[in-house]
């Protein structure tokens, strides 16, 4: 698997490494901080079975599509992973859109990755346009800052379409806390439903220990963007993100009692049916170090 590393420093001249895959989806394989792994290992078999794990992407779609909206795949064609969602009675065979699974285009200069998947390029002799069912042109740039690593994702696309990350954020003991200013209502499969009053606090802000489980789209307060502030045992961090348009939100993944959460900025504000057939989102990963 071929692999493209960038390597920095914090100010506090602690290693920072962020190690990704372009023939898997662009992956984020692993994200490090000094000796401390942010991005929870323990989803390699998924990933490197149905590429649902580590440091994945997602767009042009977002979950999964109805049966008689997916597009015909053609007769015998086949991927790896099409055995698998199989036996686990997928209809989809791209979940989450084809962006976590194909090869992308990528190129390293020093700190930084340019990377694009196209529809009009092929995947083992098929188009990828006619794998998604859509033609559209994907772009990402990730560089590793002093403060940590960041992604600028855009798409451009025949139909209405969304980008983002579906990151497994690494729970050290399984702990951890997330805070963030949200707004007060939430999409829960889809459909908007104002928030269960105890989310937010007497400041406002949306405060959880994730000793439940999540799966919900929240809403940033401010309409273009916002923080979430992930804090664990071993590691602080701050996911900022900023989109062009009110067109955005951020998905809190987290089965109960899960080693991880996933914390997913995307470009579109229902991610299940988006509005825009050129969107993009800026994601920023930065590591708090203590102050002294």
């Amino acid at each position: 698997m071929e692999e493209l590393i960038l390597e920095n420093q914090t100010a506090k001249g602690v290693p920072l490494r962020a190690v990704f895959a372009p023939s898997k989806g662009m992956n984020l394989l692993s994200y490090r901080y000094g000796d401390v792994e942010l991005i929870d290992q323990s989803t390699k078999e998924p990933f490197l079975a149905r590429a649902a794990g580590l440091g994945a992407l997602s767009g042009p779609h977002f979950l999964r599509r109805k049966k008689e909206t997916l597009p015909k795949i053609p007769d015998g064609v086949s991927y790896p992973h099409f055995a698998e969602n199989a036996k686990r009675g997928e209809v989809d065979p791209f979940s989450h859109g084809i962006a976590r699974y194909a090869p992308w285009r990528a190129k390293q200069k020093g700190n930084c990755i340019t990377a694009i998947l196209s529809g009009d390029e092929e995947w083992e002799g098929v188009p990828i346009k006619d794998l998604q069912g859509q033609m559209f042109t994907m772009r990402m740039e990730a560089s590793l800052e002093e403060k940590g690593l960041q992604l600028d994702l855009s798409v451009v696309s025949d139909a209405d379409s969304v980008v983002g990350i579906h990151y497994y954020f690494r729970l050290p003991n399984g702990k951890g806390k997330v805070t963030s200013e949200i707004a007060k209502s939430s999409l829960v499969d889809g459909v908007e439903k104002p928030l269960p009053e105890d989310w937010i606090d007497e400041n406002g802000l949306f405060i959880t220990d994730l000793e439940e489980a999540y799966d919900v789209t929240l809403f940033p307060r401010k309409a273009c963007g916002g923080q979430i502030l992930l804090e664990t045992d071993e590691y602080r961090m701050a996911i900022d993100y900023e989109a062009p348009s009110a067109e955005n939100s951020w998905q809190l993944y987290h089965p109960r009692e899960a080693t991880f959460v996933c914390i997913e900025p995307l470009s579109a504000k229902n991610p299940h049916r988006p509005n825009l057939t050129v969107s993009s989102v800026k994601i920023g990963l930065s590591i708090l170090e203590e102050s002294t």
